[in-house]
């Protein structure tokens, strides 16, 4: 669980959240079936593995070798922890488990090991031959193999030299040190020394390197085709360009992998190092898409971990319960103290209950990213043509347009709500989601945020860029990557949310920018503060935002409001989407305090902040979002689901209303009638 818990966490806080989006939509898309292809290939890859073992220590001489079955058990657990510490040194794992499980001399065990990673070095550099031999026989040898042939054998020249000449030269100096004691420390290291020594040479006069050689070389052929099919799988629903390289590229990049996963660099489970190495090797291959190869090895190498790790558990679960019921078998001494056995107990309790908490914890963080997936698209209501009918009639003569983002085409994409006739046309259809449409006020234009992928959260405020759209030509283009939260400030000049944290001023004209708000620089917020939907007053030049409570000066709550003020941030008021009067009368927001403990939608006082409550629906749609004040102050246009329980803002289904200020606000005429989710309205009003 504790295992599973840290891959968690990598996907909720180790991962910058540009590229979160790409690496949870590659491994939701990945072709299940070739990754069990890659289960199926890796435990036939793990008995020829555990032979290998065997027969090593056979070779050895080691009286009480395992069989084969124990031998799967203890490198299935290797497999699982061999990386889980930098320059490998999980392997060092192996060596308990035989020793302590099942008797075998220490010697021979670290024999064994070293043996099958000097082995494996062949065998990789034979794997390069065999890719080097096809590229001659096409015709087009590349640097790359070229290099990585030397690589590999320089590298197996000094692992079969360091065990077979190097060692017992070693060994030979360290034998004429005279140690004072016969049971000192200092003799039982020379006397492990002498005995390694021994093991290697027992093990190379025997006669089977062949044998041994072929075995190694079948566990990479094993290891490589799998790891290939994996590769396929992550990367051909999501980046078809890398699927279709030729396979010796892809195992060159793999290679690339194990050689940065070896690397002394401090990783858990060799995150990081495994990607560098690998894109390394794409960069050099000339692969453009640097991001995407980086998102798909990530995602290779987290399937593989999370299939190897759910094997060495149960592996592990087995070995122990195996070894514990032969000890206990066996053990014909008097029984001892039960405080022994009692704290054994008290620690695997502890344990069981941190690793669980954590999962816990991780598994509440993932629920925070928002939906991994975007939501059905829905169906129109019953009702909606009658319903429909009678929302004309109460906006009779009133002419205008309401933009708003739907996924009821099955993608979000912006909408035209035509206030005339109640026409509804798409506005952009592109296959990432889209959202947070806002018209201009002269109705001409409008600024959106689009998702770097076919689906993102609105809870991931990185991976937007914001767009503008010319409503008449329907001409594009992209104001800022890396952007969200987009607002007009005037018919020139929009503000929008930069990395998750920085309010930036956007020229249109002349494409000049400015930042008017960074968290930490010369205002008291921390600067790892995250923002969300700031505003700059068209007036004053103020800035209105929400964030955490904590982080914006106030006591109480979770998410709050806040604003820039003669140079301090003030906190305002618990609740979001905080915006000034276009006339500068005051501000108004989304806050706490509605009907039944919901949200209503409130106006406050330009001095006091005081809130006074304008929206506050009665009946079935009583949780308020969005509000967004007409270009000519007399209407706003606003969201409302169906209570707390239907509350995340790109999934629930929310409707769009219209509300005429200064009239009841149960009068507010409904604009939509479909189950899907329609979010982020903002409202044009023709004179």
């Amino acid at each position: 669980m504790g295992i599973l818990a840290l891959l968690l966490q990598l996907l909720t806080s180790g991962l910058p959240e540009d590229q979160r989006p790409s690496v949870l939509a590659a491994l939701q898309n990945t072709n299940l079936s070739l990754a069990l292809s890659y289960l199926c290939l890796g435990l036939i890859a793990l008995v020829v593995r555990a032979r290998r073992y065997q027969l090593l220590l056979e070779m050895s001489g080691e009286e009480s070798v395992p069989n084969l079955r124990q031998m799967a058990l203890v490198t299935g657990v290797r497999n699982m922890i061999v990386d889980m510490f930098p320059s490998r040194l999980g392997e060092l794992g192996y060596v308990g488990l035989l020793n302590r499980g099942y008797g075998v001399k220490i010697q021979h065990c670290v024999s064994s090991l070293s043996i099958t990673i000097a082995f494996d070095f062949i065998a990789v550099l034979m794997v390069i031959l065999l890719i080097l031999l096809k590229q001659l026989i096409v015709g087009e040898v590349q640097g790359w193999a070229l290099g990585a042939l030397i690589t590999a054998a320089v590298l197996s020249v000094v692992a079969i030299m360091g065990l077979f000449v190097i060692t017992p030269w070693v060994n030979s100096y360290l034998q004429r040190i005279q140690p004072r004691k016969s049971d000192s420390l200092l003799a039982k290291v020379l006397q492990l020394a002498n005995d390694l020594t021994v093991s290697l040479q027992t093990v190379r006069r025997a006669g089977r390197s062949a044998t041994v050689l072929g075995l190694s070389l079948l566990i990479r052929l094993l290891k490589y085709a799998g790891m290939y099919l994996l590769f396929v799988a992550v990367a051909g629903p999501s980046f078809s360009m890398l699927a279709q390289l030729p396979a010796e590229q892809v195992i060159g990049a793999l290679i690339g992998g194990e050689i940065g996963a070896s690397m002394p660099i401090p990783t858990f489970m060799s995150f990081g190092a495994y990607e560098a190495g690998s894109t390394l090797v794409f960069q050099l291959l000339g692969v453009a898409d640097q991001a995407a190869a980086f998102v798909t090895m990530l995602s290779v190498h987290i399937w593989s971990q999370v299939m190897d790790y759910l094997l060495g558990g149960l592996f592990l679960a087995i070995f122990v319960w195996v070894v514990r019921g032969r000890g206990a078998a066996g053990d014909q001494r008097p029984e001892r103290g039960g405080w022994l056995a009692g704290l054994k107990l008290v620690l695997a309790g502890f344990v069981l209950l941190t690793s669980s908490g954590f999962l816990a914890y991780q598994l509440w963080a993932a629920s925070k990213l928002g939906a991994l997936a975007p939501p059905a698209a829905g169906v129109e209501s019953q009702t909606a043509s009658s319903e429909r009918q009678q929302a004309l009639a109460s906006l009779q003569g009133l002419r205008g347009f309401v933009l708003f983002s739907s996924n009821r085409d099955g993608n979000h994409d912006i909408f035209r709500l035509n206030l005339a006739d109640f026409s509804l046309s798409k506005v952009t259809e592109h296959p990432h989601t889209e959202t947070y449409p806002r018209v201009s006020p002269d109705g001409t234009r409008m600024v959106f945020a689009r998702a770097h992928q076919i689906w993102v959260s609105q809870r991931n405020t990185l991976a937007w860029d914001v767009m503008l759209l010319d409503l008449e030509t329907g001409e594009e283009r992209q104001l800022a990557k890396a952007a969200t939260a987009p607002n007009w400030i005037n018919t020139n000049e929009v503000s929008y949310l930069l990395d998750g944290q920085n309010v930036v001023r956007h020229n249109i004209s002349t494409g000049q920018t400015s930042t008017v708000l960074v968290p930490g620089l010369n205002n008291r917020l921390p600067t790892s503060a995250k923002l969300q939907n700031p505003h700059v007053d068209a007036q004053s030049g103020e800035v209105s935002f929400t964030g955490r409570q904590n982080e914006i000066g106030s006591p109480h709550g979770h998410w709050g409001t806040a604003l820039t003020r003669q140079g301090a941030i003030q906190p305002v008021l618990e609740g979001c989407e905080l915006r000034w009067w276009q006339d500068g009368s005051g501000l108004y927001q989304v806050a706490k305090g509605g009907r039944d403990n919901d949200l209503r939608i409130v106006s406050l006082s330009p001095d006091t902040l005081e809130p006074t409550t304008l929206i506050d629906l009665a009946g079935e749609f009583s949780h308020e979002y969005w509000p967004f004040e007409s270009n000519d102050g007399r209407y706003i246009v606003f969201g409302a689901s169906r209570g707390k329980a239907a509350h995340e803002h790109d999934v629930a289904d929310y409707e769009i209303f219209l509300w005429r200020r200064g009239s009841d606000a149960d009068t507010a005429t409904r604009l939509t009638f479909h189950s899907g989710n329609d979010n982020w309205p903002s409202v044009y009003i023709q004179e």
